[in-house]
């Protein structure tokens, strides 16, 4: 039997850091071993969302932006933050409508990843949305994005690259892929990527 239990005790937690979209904390934890270390985190009150939409070509539609903490101009799939009290999935159509101007009549949450669980709760759930329509472009005021419309193949291939780099995109796309190549999507959009 594998172990899944909680091996730590917190004995003392202190907020070094805090704003309206995460906090850093200082904990002084014990393990069972005995052995006593601080532990610092960052804990999120926004959560990250990923959205691969397929449209009726078997497409999908990428996102790039300068990102300032990289430092250098990124591929993505669209992508966002959205506060904790708000469902993954009313986030996912959100982020949408705002970085492609696509709805989706359908939607497949993938999965949920954890971005780095060694340094951060953050929780980023994943979605793939099909069945779109085209709407109007409402990226917040303090993005500039630019949108690439490419095969879901060439997604692939870019993934595989490191052309994308963002971890959550890399896992969505290739986790579509994988499941595409076993059969498990649903059957409208197995017909679109087929």
């Amino acid at each position: 039997m594998i172990d899944q239990t909680n091996p730590w005790q917190c004995l003392h937690t202190e907020i070094g850091f805090d704003n309206s979209y995460y906090s850093a904390r200082r904990d002084t934890v014990r393990h069972r071993s005995g052995r006593e270390h601080p532990y610092v985190s960052v804990r999120t009150k926004f959560r990250g969302v990923g959205v691969l939409p397929i449209d009726a070509e078997g497409c999908t539609t990428i996102i790039g932006q300068f990102r300032y903490v990289l430092d250098r101009f990124t591929w993505e799939t669209v992508r966002g933050g959205i506060p904790l009290e708000i469902s993954a999935l009313d986030g996912a159509k959100q982020e949408l409508a705002e970085e492609t101007g696509l709805r989706a009549d359908h939607w497949l949450h993938l999965f949920d990843l954890n971005a780095s669980p060694g340094l951060t709760d953050e929780i980023c759930p994943c979605f793939v949305a099909w069945g779109l329509h085209a709407g109007e472009v409402r990226p917040e005021q303090h993005e500039t994005i630019t949108q690439r419309r490419l095969p879901f193949a060439e997604a692939v291939a870019m993934a595989l690259a490191g052309e994308i780099a963002d971890a959550s995109s890399v896992a969505l796309i290739l986790g579509v892929q994988a499941r595409l190549a076993r059969g498990e999507l649903p059957p409208g959009l197995l017909a679109l990527l087929g």
